[in-house]
């Protein structure tokens, strides 16, 4: 039986959609026009986004979560790397706890979150004496 490949889409075929998009004027272009740097932005981005799905999808493996909860986790993944690029210090580490308490009532496991936090972006959520 062949995988199911119909939802992963290479990351060359992902950004040639997306330079032609901005071409034809069907996404909006950054104010200064430069299409190729913005282009390259979403490259970065599509590229970072899949590699933190790699790491996560490896402590959910290691954890024994449910393929069909992988979503849930990816979710929250993400959501920590935004805050990891917006926010540092208490403020971060603040944002992050309340994360984690917003996926735990959606009925992720407080370990399994933590330890995504732990091993994906190296984040020690235990306060400092």
């Amino acid at each position: 039986m062949k995988p199911d490949i119909r939802h992963h889409f290479a990351v060359d075929r992902a950004i040639g959609r997306y330079a032609a998009a901005l071409r034809q004027g069907k996404t909006p272009c950054r104010a200064d026009g430069k299409a190729a740097r913005q282009t390259d932005n979403f490259q970065y981005a599509f590229m970072r986004a899949d590699l933190r799905y790699a790491q996560i999808k490896e402590v959910l493996c290691d954890a024994g979560v449910q393929t069909c909860l992988f979503v849930m986790y990816r979710s929250f993944g993400l959501h920590v790397d935004k805050l990891c690029r917006d926010y540092s210090g208490e403020a971060m580490r603040l944002r992050v706890l309340y994360a984690i308490q917003r996926w735990a009532n959606y009925g992720c496991k407080l370990e399994v979150l933590t330890a995504i936090c732990l091993n994906v972006f190296a984040l020690d959520l235990l306060p400092k004496p």
